[in-house]
């Protein structure tokens, strides 16, 4: 196989590899007695895209230059990426090469793209062989019940509307609207997702036909990619589809030169959770998340911050003198005594030396290390926050006396 593309197809081409690069990480080429076709089938075996490039489409177009049989043209798979570094700039390519030739070089087994640009440059790109075959896929197009013909821009403005992270679009055709809207899966709690609806006329389309309404669901990413294929080559797009299960193919064409077509797998969506109208929590539930939020704002603020904000509205003793009393026999409410007297105890066992006794003198070498335990100080503390909490009812030694008496 030998053939010339001129510098006007090569953007066309370029667009063509890295719509197919969307689909599949491998690229199979065949050469027939009129055409060429490229083909590409994605990982999961549920898109597959094939696009064809007629004779009148290249300057120079030999089928079987390298073959002994006349009968026999050019089969063979190549890697993807291999493909993408020819067509690196597609945008800009028919300003930049004037031919490209593509041709095979059967002693090497390698696939040679070999760009003549402007000013006297050549880029050549070998590309090895992985293997020697072809691929075809089943389908129908001729006789499916429903076709629409819709300019790009409809679709691709209502896609727009959709979440990055939406991975499959559900379908709706009726006689009367075609509805466009995110797929959720069951698994999912409804309340978290964002649901996304579409509602286009039959007047927006150049041609509306649903002989059978039906709704399917197909992959959102392949669907982008097509969708970019056509704008990029400012072409309308056919839908052919039928039932639940069946392929849906999608064709991109300009009459004369070229024929794409990107057929979907489809699947049925479910029921509960694909309906036209937005479903509605039950009553139960909208009830029972009413007196959740009403509880949530009649709540009371936490024990700490309450009793703080008591201690604090007390003028809180801690910043006060106080003339603490002889009497030990305070009545306290709510049978505090026993915390008291625990109040009490603590305090005494941090007391190191008793100055009250004046006939014992105090014996510097020997003082008593200071607590180290900091659970005892933290509950000394915490009992000052204590709404019951009354220092005047702690009896002990005063180690160190009021420096100013104001």
């Amino acid at each position: 196989m030998k053939c010339h593309v001129p510098g006007a197809n090569v953007k066309v081409l370029g667009r063509t590899v890295h719509a197919l690069a969307r689909f599949g990480d491998e690229l199979y080429l065949e050469s027939l007695a009129d055409c060429i076709l490229l083909r590409t089938l994605n990982a999961a075996e549920s898109a597959y895209a094939m696009v064809k490039f007629n004779k009148n489409f290249f300057s120079y177009f030999n089928y079987n230059y390298y073959s002994t049989d006349d009968n026999e043209g050019l089969k063979c798979k190549i890697s993807m990426k291999s493909a993408l570094n020819t067509f690196k700039s597609p945008t800009h390519m028919d300003k930049q090469v004037e031919n490209l030739e593509i041709k095979l070089d059967a002693e090497a087994c390698k696939l040679i793209f070999q760009l003549k640009c402007k000013h006297g440059i050549v880029k050549t790109h070998y590309v090895s062989i992985l293997d020697s075959k072809a691929m075809q896929a089943v389908y129908t197009k001729d006789s499916v019940p429903n076709r629409i013909t819709s300019p790009q821009r409809i679709l691709s403005e209502a896609l727009s509307n959709f979440q990055q992270s939406d991975d499959q679009v559900t379908l709706e055709a009726t006689e009367q609207s075609l509805v466009l809207r995110n797929y959720v899966d069951l698994n999912i709690e409804f309340t978290k997702v964002i649901r996304s609806q579409i509602t286009l006329k039959p007047a927006e389309f150049d041609s509306y036909t649903i002989g059978e309404e039906t709704t399917i669901t197909f992959t959102l990413k392949e669907f982008k990619a097509l969708l970019g294929f056509a704008e990029a080559l400012n072409l309308p797009l056919q839908l052919h589809f039928e039932t639940t299960g069946r392929p849906a193919v999608f064709i991109v064409h300009n009459g004369s030169t070229f024929e794409a077509h990107f057929v979907l797998a489809t699947s049925k969506p479910d029921s509960a959770t694909q309906a036209t109208s937005t479903q509605n929590t039950t009553k139960a539930e909208r009830s029972k998340r009413k007196d959740k939020s009403v509880q949530d704002s009649v709540r009371k603020k936490p024990h700490l911050e309450t009793d703080t904000s008591k201690c604090l509205d007390e003028d809180s003793h801690l910043f006060n003198f106080i003339d603490i009393p002889e009497d030990e026999n305070i009545p306290t409410e709510n049978g505090n005594d026993t915390k008291l007297n625990n109040v009490r105890n603590t305090i005494d066992d941090i007391n190191c030396v008793d100055i009250t006794n004046n006939s014992q003198a105090m014996d510097c070498d020997n003082i008593p290390p200071s607590p180290t335990s900091k659970k005892i100080i933290k509950s000394i503390f915490k009992r000052c926050f204590e709404s019951t909490f009354d220092p005047r009812a702690i009896q002990g030694v005063v180690l160190v006396e009021n420096s100013d008496s104001e």
